[in-house]
């Protein structure tokens, strides 16, 4: 035959097939099959549910909910976990705005995620394709109680604490410890201030500072955790890193320093209602808001009630376009019904303003100041990421290199992969952590802890909790300035050649320089320099005094990205007692990295004598006044004297302008003390101020009582106010 005729033949026959419906088209989001159903079973095909956007009284049928006769799943009734290919972010966005996406694997194109009754028609009617993973469908086992022999933590998890059992453990640390914690109420969950349902819970924050402490600024470090009530590690790791820092304050030198230098805010229960849920064993992810549309229970999710509180963040609520979070009030991602309409979030973006200052510009593109103050971090699982903002949005945020460079930090300790949420994972907007960097310009960060939700007792003791204990701690050293110590070295086991030496007895400190302690598991390498210089301070840390010291390499040279530190230290002229060295270094960029310390004891012999004198001991004051009485110290012994001013008052408050001061011998100093008389006090009202001073080694109290009594009216004008005092443990600002 004729080859024309041949190829015309065959033409025909084509043209024939497609008419008849027996050639369909491919899918345009990836080389796959069509679905079978060629017909829609709703109209709006973006969501899974296809529920209208406004709230409807009445129950929604979902007319995809009917069984699919060419289903691939045996129950299609039940849940289970399925692999979905991909090949563009076109064809990711619908997925993760949609589904319960439990991983995105971008090297791969593949998505793991957990489906319900309905949602494999509507893969099948996108042209989606699919398997089964049966090991992770075959883990998903019904709520189970705690067994006999298990007397605490969540059925199952020994190692994971209940909602109940963490606020109490918490709640007595603070109390055991009143000088350097505080558990406070930042307010209250959904089901608290709705009648009519379960009691709900408080929102808590534990604070840790020492609170006397004389610091000039303290670094700011907020940690947030079970934002998503699944996520069980996340809990257990905060609480635990509030224990080991309460644990370690007083005899670890570094955890010491930095409870006097910094406030550490931890929020470890963030949605205490959700996790209620959870700790049944249930993949809960929301809070538990019920819009009237949505009244299905846990097993039904995500067509099930509560907002995703990770998407419902007033920065930038539901701008991203798409995939991003979800209108649908049964998603798993659903954002809400208005930027910050959730109690649990308003409690935490009130709780953080009250902490962070705004240190960014008013435009979306400027960058946050290299001075800027605070570390906020919320953890999640899974993924084993350290994401830094934007999160929204794959356009580099104004700080991007500095939040990039402090996350290669954290990845060096727990060895994670550090990147943009757009790169390693999948975009969302109205998270915490977009908020609290584009609100106040902190290093802000997502770690995705572990390889599951619900994370297996073994695993997490073995490869999770101190990993990430690690990186936590080093975000507590860069709190102060987190976009400037992160690009100098870290200082790391720092030694003395004695735990203790004798006033005047001279001791040897040795530790490591090291520039290139980063690390982003394929996602891109922070340059380091040469280590070019090195010092240690005494009792405080070089920003908060003027005199250092040098450090030499020990190979006489600095030529190398880590270094051998050493340097012989003179105790001449120190007082008694425990004191503390900071050794910090710096590298060939003029970066100075965060120091460590180590502890040194210094005795003496018995010399030390002191001589108080107060004036005046008694003074008439008018209300509304601040007054001042000034103490006067004087060593007359033959030692260094270093004393701790501690300040009780009956009514009215108090202060000293420092917490320690020291003597030399033969030398005085003056100290005022500040009263601040309340207008509303009225005269012959009287304030007792006590101001005991100690010192330790060797041991020795003097108290100062002063007087202070209103013996007249304020004669200012009306409407006239007092100039505000600082309080130095009241305010750090």
């Amino acid at each position: 035959m004729n080859p024309k005729r041949l190829l015309m033949l065959l033409f025909l026959c084509v043209i024939l097939l497609a008419l008849t419906g027996q050639i369909r088209p491919i899918s345009p989001l990836h080389a796959a099959p069509a679905a079978q159903d060629a017909v829609p079973c709703r109209a709006d095909l973006t969501s899974p549910t296809g529920l209208p956007a406004s709230p409807q009284a009445a129950p929604f049928t979902d007319p995809c909910l009917s069984p699919n006769p060419q289903s691939p799943i045996s129950n299609p009734q039940s849940p289970v976990v399925i692999r979905i290919p991909f090949a563009t972010d076109d064809a990711l966005r619908p997925l993760t705005g949609n589904l319960d996406v439990w991983e995105v694997n971008r090297e791969t194109g593949e998505v793991v995620a957990l489906i319900f009754p309905g949602q494999e028609r509507w893969l099948q009617l996108l042209g989606y394709t699919w398997t089964i993973d049966e090991e992770r469908t075959a883990e998903l086992a019904p709520p189970v109680a705690r067994s006999g022999d298990q007397n605490s933590g969540i059925p199952g998890y020994t190692c994971y604490r209940t909602v109940t059992e963490t606020f109490t453990v918490l709640a007595q640390l603070a109390a055991d410890k009143p000088a350097i914690a505080q558990w406070i109420d930042i307010g209250d969950s959904y089901d608290k201030i709705t009648s009519g349902g379960p009691d709900g819970s408080d929102i808590h924050a534990l604070v840790l500072t020492n609170q006397n402490s004389a610091a000039t600024e303290k670094g700011k470090f907020v940690l947030i955790a079970a934002i998503h009530a699944r996520e069980y590690a996340t809990a257990e790791i905060a609480t635990r890193f509030a224990e080991w820092l309460a644990a370690g304050y007083g005899t670890d030198p570094d955890i010491t320093w930095l409870l006097d230098y910094n406030e550490i805010h931890i929020i470890p229960q963030a949605n205490p209602d959700g996790r209620g849920f959870a700790e049944q064993g249930y993949s809960w992810r929301k809070n538990t808001d019920r819009p009237a549309i949505c009244n299905s229970g846990p097993n039904n999710a995500p067509y099930s009630y509560g907002v995703d509180l990770n998407r419902n963040s007033s920065f930038l609520w539901g701008t991203c376009g798409g995939g991003c979070s979800s209108s649908d009030p049964c998603s798993v991602i659903y954002r809400g019904a208005s930027p910050g309409s959730e109690p649990e979030v308003q409690a935490i973006e009130g709780y953080m303003r009250s902490v962070f200052a705004d240190q960014r510009g008013p435009d979306f593109d400027d960058a946050a100041p290299a001075e800027t103050n605070g570390v906020f971090i919320s953890l999640h699982s899974y993924g084993n990421l350290v994401i830094y903002p934007w999160d929204h949005t794959g356009s580099d945020a104004p700080n991007m290199q500095e939040l990039r460079r402090l996350g290669r930090k954290f990845g060096y300790h727990n060895r994670y992969s550090v990147c943009n949420t757009s790169n390693c994972l999948y975009a969302v907007d109205g998270s915490t952590t977009d908020f609290a960097y584009g609100e106040f310009g902190v290093a802000t960060y997502t770690f995705e802890v572990g390889t599951s939700f619900f994370q297996s007792c073994s695993s997490f003791e073995s490869s999770i909790v101190q990993q990430n204990l690690d990186s936590l701690l080093y975000a507590a050293k860069a709190a102060r300035r987190p976009y400037q110590v992160a690009a100098g070295p870290d200082t790391f086991s720092v030694t003395l050649s004695a735990a203790q030496v004798d006033v005047g007895q001279a001791m040897t400190v040795t530790a490591t320089a090291d520039d290139t302690r980063y690390y982003a598991n394929g996602y891109g390498v922070e340059p380091s320099q040469n280590v070019t210089a090195a010092r240690y301070t005494i009792d405080k840390p070089s920003w908060e005094i003027s005199t250092t010291h040098p450090l030499s390499p020990t190979d006489g040279t600095f030529n190398a990205t880590s270094e051998g530190l050493t340097g012989l230290v003179d105790t001449t002229g120190w007082c008694p007692g425990q004191h503390a060295l900071f050794v910090e270094s710096q590298d060939a960029a003029g970066s100075w990295g965060p120091p460590s310390a180590a502890f040194v004891k210094v005795s003496g012999e018995s010399g030390l004598d002191l001589e108080l004198e107060q004036m005046p001991a008694s003074a008439d004051v008018i209300s509304g006044e601040t007054f001042t009485h000034t103490l006067t110290l004087t060593n007359t012994g033959t030692l260094p004297a270093c004393f701790t001013l501690t300040v009780f008052s009956s009514l009215w408050p108090a202060a000293v302008p420092n917490g320690e001061v020291s003597v030399q011998p033969g030398f005085a100093i003056s100290l005022p003390v500040t009263v601040r008389v309340p207008l509303t006090a009225s005269i012959g009202m009287t304030n007792v101020t006590v101001v005991d001073i100690s010192s330790i080694q060797p041991p020795l109290v003097r108290t100062a009582t002063l007087e202070t009594i209103v013996t007249k009216e304020p004669t200012s004008e009306p409407g006239a106010t007092q100039p505000p005092i600082y309080f130095p443990w009241i305010h750090n600002e």
